[in-house]
């Protein structure tokens, strides 16, 4: 559930800043003139990077401009968050004052070129922070990633085939990638599932790959592994935007149910493998009790209620940027507020109204009234319009508990215990209470390693882009081992 971001994880909302989905919101800007100064004082061309601060934790934006006088155009990275290549709309510099426009995530920025930098704003749905841009040299649009040595290359000991499936109802052509084994088999295989936000069949994230790189070295130790990409993203169709935890499940079976028609498939050894959200597509799918799958994997699933689970998140990422204890607590409490009013509306529609009434209690207490309190609540309901969506109101209903009760089927679970988006030890916890008895289940634990199974310092989301290791070489092969000992 990715940050719970939709893109390494679930989501994680905050509020004065809401990481959605498919676009991550960042904070934007400061309305002026733009007064007649020449474009020559200062050589625009080229990359200019700032830091937002954010309290507890400072976001690092990097601008690339190019064109000239009259034609400027450029895009914007926020390496920390994964994205890259945000396209800036508007672009206007008169060589001392500039004003950057940024559409998709309803953001500006605008300032003052002073001593070689520029100081001005960001503004993004009424929110506002400085920012100061210095000149950067030797950078280019994503180009902030580090150094992923675990990446595979060649050449590669097995074969690779691209496949297409079919899935739901609307007859969905999904694509994705099929790695083999040498020789003839059969061979156990497993289907990759990824965690919250839109995906492909890597699981690519800041640069990482871990898809690839476990479907690497399961299938060097004779495991066929089936990743594709996910509805409206890469080569698949359909649409990514409102899905939910429960339409992805079918895709994740669709896929599955693929498998049997390829000779080097045991038809009685296919699992699935899911990440984060991907680990509760594992427990819909293991509770339907069905012929597939024969075993599942969950790789930091969420297992207590996703209310709770999702209110310690946001006190576990607040503490693990190193911002007193108050404002986590402070943070959760309110994030805890505006789940309840989601979670108990009838319906997505009520879901607003409950929200709205949410963050008027919430103004009210910060002293505001009139047309200063009407301006808050509007601005951050557009800013919360992710929490609105069908995908999160049915996911934040949701009690993993009540699928894990009744999986038959073998399971193995692994957390790690600086993981700040699924706590190791709250769920790893509830998961030894409530997961029926089986000889053959395993849950482990992982004392260093985050959400996406890195050796990390803090577990902070802000490490997962700086962090070189991809996934956890020692995670891989107890999953391969337990796999093989299946059978």
């Amino acid at each position: 559930m990715n940050p719970m971001y939709r893109k390494t994880s679930l989501f994680l909302a905050i509020s004065w800043r809401n990481l959605s989905r498919k676009n991550i919101c960042l904070l934007f800007g400061l309305f002026f003139a733009l007064s007649p100064l020449a474009y020559s004082q200062a050589p625009l061309v080229g990359s200019w990077k700032g830091d937002l601060d954010l309290g507890f934790q400072k976001l690092p934006l990097l601008f690339h401009f190019e064109g000239n006088a009259g034609n400027w155009k450029g895009k914007m990275d926020s390496p920390s968050q994964g994205a890259e290549g945000i396209p800036l709309t508007k672009v206007l510099f008169d060589g001392m004052m500039l004003l950057v426009e940024i559409e998709p995530l309803q953001a500006t920025f605008e300032g003052v070129l002073q001593e070689g930098e520029f100081r001005g704003q960001f503004n993004q749905n009424g929110f506002k922070l400085p920012l100061t841009l210095l000149k950067q040299t030797g950078v280019a649009s994503g180009s902030g990633t580090v150094n992923r040595p675990q990446e595979p290359k060649g050449p590669f000991p097995y074969e690779t085939m691209e496949v297409t499936f079919v899935s739901g109802t609307e007859k969905i052509a999904l694509k994705g990638t099929i790695t083999k084994p040498a020789g003839e088999g059969p061979f156990p295989a497993v289907v990759l599932v990824t965690g919250s936000g839109p995906q492909n069949r890597n699981g690519e994230l800041l640069g990482h790959k871990p898809f690839w790189v476990i479907a690497d070295f399961l299938t060097r130790q004779g495991i066929v592994v089936f990743r594709y990409d996910e509805r409206g993203v890469g080569q698949s169709e359909g649409s990514f935007d409102g899905t939910t935890s429960w339409q992805f499940a079918e895709d994740a079976r669709a896929a599955m149910e693929r498998l049997p028609y390829f000779e080097f498939v045991d038809p009685n050894q296919i699992g699935l493998i899911g990440h984060s959200e991907g680990g509760l597509i594992a427990w819909i799918l293991g509770a339907e009790q069905k012929q597939l799958p024969n075993f599942v994997l969950a790789l930091a699933p969420p297992v207590v209620p996703i209310a709770e689970l999702m209110e310690r998140q946001t006190e576990d990422a607040i503490r693990a940027t190193g911002a007193p204890e108050t404002l986590a607590k402070s943070q959760g409490a309110f994030n805890r507020s505006l789940y309840q009013a989601i979670a108990e509306a009838d319906n997505p529609a009520s879901a607003k109204n409950s929200l709205t009434q949410v963050l008027e209690i919430h103004g009210t207490q910060q002293g505001l009234s009139g047309s200063q309190l009407e301006k808050q609540v509007t601005d951050q309901l557009s800013s919360f319009e992710q929490l609105l969506d069908p995908w999160f109101y049915h996911f934040i209903r949701t009690d993993p508990g009540t699928l894990i009760r009744q999986l038959t089927l073998p399971v193995w679970a692994a957390f790690g215990e600086k993981d700040v988006q699924v706590n190791a030890a709250e769920n790893g916890d509830a998961l030894r209470k409530i997961l029926p008895d089986n000889a053959r289940h395993v849950i482990k634990s992982y004392p260093a390693l985050n959400h996406l199974f890195q050796t990390a310092k803090t577990g902070a989301v802000s490490e997962y882009g700086e962090i070189e290791e991809t996934f956890n070489v020692q995670v891989i092969q107890d999953m391969v081992d337990w796999i093989k000992q299946l059978h």
